[in-house]
């Protein structure tokens, strides 16, 4: 067997090309004509799967943070983050198995997975391209050459024993996130948060716990479904100076993430998991503290209160005269604190070397050229078009229209907005039409949808019924009340056949015509409501309670069954007591 050194030496480069539509290697040329004349045949594709429990990773970032947490003006904070999200591949990093997410234990395993004996990593092409994504929409810089690395720890979950990672030349380094006010943060306030690397790497198998029973000892069952799929690796500078920069930051990476379609599930379905790196320093000493890294935090909330803690922790022990120890820390979220897990690991504790199996990748400008040209729009560019014209929605309304959903409420409301927007005789009235839909979407529809358990996918009532229903209701056919009556019997029907005006129709729905204030059959039943309420009544001509005149105007709405508009039975009300 040679030695190492001529091992790698003897590798050639792996260089990506275009062929039909993809992006290929010469070596997989042959395959992939085989593919395309359907002459090779490859495992089904399945869900991704969700991202590993934990397992130790080397903290490499250094520098020293710009400002301290908030509370304590003695100590300067530091805060680095490594974030880990599950690519959108369909299959698993260096072997053919598809990835999976619920799929029966141990369905989803190449011998590759199971690390039997002598069988090689071959690269997956079509991982590197949403792992490009996501380092493109970071303003990363692609690197042309990169290459694997072995970093060597043992665990049950771990069946190579080591992990293939890229650790010395990773394919991508030096981007940025921008934090400002779409984010949560000051109007004048802007923050930028370096990205040291982004790299690619190995997830782990998933270990699940078995209590113990009458029959059987407690154990771990190890399912190999998870290891071996593509993760990539996102390690911020230790730039953070708080808890809520922190947790702004993560926001924004999985957004980023998921606009860029680099990666599907966030944290909330296990997609995206986080360590945090936090250390403290009396204010103008030179340097960092002491790095405590606290592992496998699954939301933004732990990150945010993990943060917070370990910052008291390391302030009390610093004030009480005792030193920093470098470690890796678990988080207890029912405690609110963390616990030692282990003394903190170092590159030697690794011990990392190149993967002699692997060769260097080599990626092409013109691929990087054309994902950039492909990329979807990013929050900021999403947040930023919704709230100013046509739609001038709301800093909260677009967010939330943004963060729900994965953004399909976006598509949603704009294909409503386009619906209205081109219908000649659509009178919009006094109220901004943008604003107008934003609410029915996120509120009416949402708070509908909510309250029966539905979730957005299988939303019943479609954009081209909602618009309908927008409609009616500016041009005057409905009120706002019958509108939201419609709208209870379009989701209770679910069935997109359904046309509002027949709805309004058959259910009465319909605006009642008036002749204003002076209209008869109104102002005989508002005296029959007034003579109703003497005391009230009386209240409001003294001037006492003049809000009371609301309670009149709603009994009035209701008497007509909602069919009157609001506006009309203000103007009747008004007329009665002034009289």
């Amino acid at each position: 067997m040679p030695p190492l050194s001529s091992a790698l030496k003897a590798r050639r480069p792996l260089v990506l090309s275009r062929y039909r539509g993809q992006w290929v290697c010469p070596s997989c040329l042959t395959q992939s004509r085989r593919l395309h004349a359907g002459t090779l045949k490859t495992p089904s594709q399945s869900p991704i799967s969700p991202p590993p429990a934990g397992q130790p990773r080397s903290v490499r970032s250094e520098g020293k943070s710009s400002g301290k947490e908030s509370g304590n003006s003695k100590w300067e904070v530091t805060v680095g983050l490594e974030i880990h999200a599950q690519l959108n591949a369909p299959r698993k990093l260096f072997s053919y198995a598809a990835t999976s997410f619920n799929a029966p234990p141990n369905s989803r395993v190449a011998p590759f997975d199971a690390s039997i004996p002598g069988i090689q990593p071959k690269l997956n092409i079509p991982t590197i391209v949403p792992a490009i994504r996501a380092a493109v929409a970071f303003d990363c810089r692609i690197n042309r050459r990169s290459s694997f690395d072995r970093k060597h720890y043992f665990y049950k979950d771990q069946p190579n024993g080591y992990q293939i990672t890229q650790f010395y030349h990773p394919f991508a380094s030096d981007g940025k996130i921008i934090l400002n006010e779409l984010d949560g943060l000051g109007p004048s306030e802007v923050i930028e948060i370096g990205i040291k690397q982004v790299q690619m790497e190995q997830d782990t198998a998933k270990s699940i716990f078995q209590p113990s029973t009458e029959d059987t000892p407690a154990r771990t069952l190890v399912d190999l479904n998870r290891a071996g799929s593509a993760l990539v690796e996102i390690i911020t500078t230790p730039s953070l100076k708080s808890s809520k920069h922190a947790a702004a930051c993560l926001k924004k990476i999985q957004s980023i993430l998921k606009a860029s379609t680099a990666a599907i599930d966030g944290m909330e379905k296990g997609g995206v998991r986080c360590d945090v790196n936090v250390s403290i320093q009396e204010k103008g000493l030179p340097g960092l503290g002491r790095r405590v890294e606290i592992k496998n935090l699954n939301s933004v909330k732990a990150v945010q209160e993990s943060i917070e803690a370990e910052i008291k922790r390391q302030i009390a022990v610093r004030e009480s005269g005792g030193e920093i120890e470098g470690e890796t820390r678990g988080w207890d979220a029912v405690k609110g604190e963390s616990k030692k897990l282990r003394s903190k690991e170092g590159e030697v504790d690794y011990r990392y070397k190149p993967d002699a199996e692997l060769p260097p990748l080599i990626i092409e400008e013109s691929l990087v050229n054309h994902i950039k040209s492909t990329l979807p729009p990013l929050p900021d560019q999403i947040l930023r078009e919704l709230m100013n014209e046509p739609f001038a929605l709301t800093l909260k309304d677009a967010r939330t229209m943004v963060d729900l959903d994965d953004g399909a409420r976006v598509d949603y409301y704009k294909a409503i907005y386009k619906d209205l927007s081109t219908r000649q005789d659509f009178k919009p009235g006094s109220k901004h039409l943008g604003k107008l839909i934003g609410n029915w979407t996120l509120h009416e529809l949402g708070g509908r949808l909510a309250a029966t358990f539905i979730a957005w996918l299988d939303n019943p009532v479609t954009a081209a019924q909602m618009a309908d229903l927008l409609f009616n209701l500016q041009n005057g056919m409905v009120t706002a009340g019958n509108a939201k009556r419609a709208l209870d019997h379009l989701v209770t029907f679910n069935d997109s056949n359904i046309r509002v005006t027949e709805l309004i129709q058959e259910y009465d729905l319909a605006t009642r015509p008036t002749e204003g204030e002076d209209d008869e059959g109104l102002i005989k039943l508002a005296t029959h409501i007034i003579s109703e309420y003497p005391e009230k009544a009386e209240q409001v001509r003294s001037g006492k309670k003049p809000n009371l005149k609301n309670f009149f105007i709603g009994n009035l709405m209701k008497a007509t069954g909602g069919k009157v508009d609001v506006q009309t039975c203000k103007k009747v009300i008004e007329k009665m007591f002034s009289a």
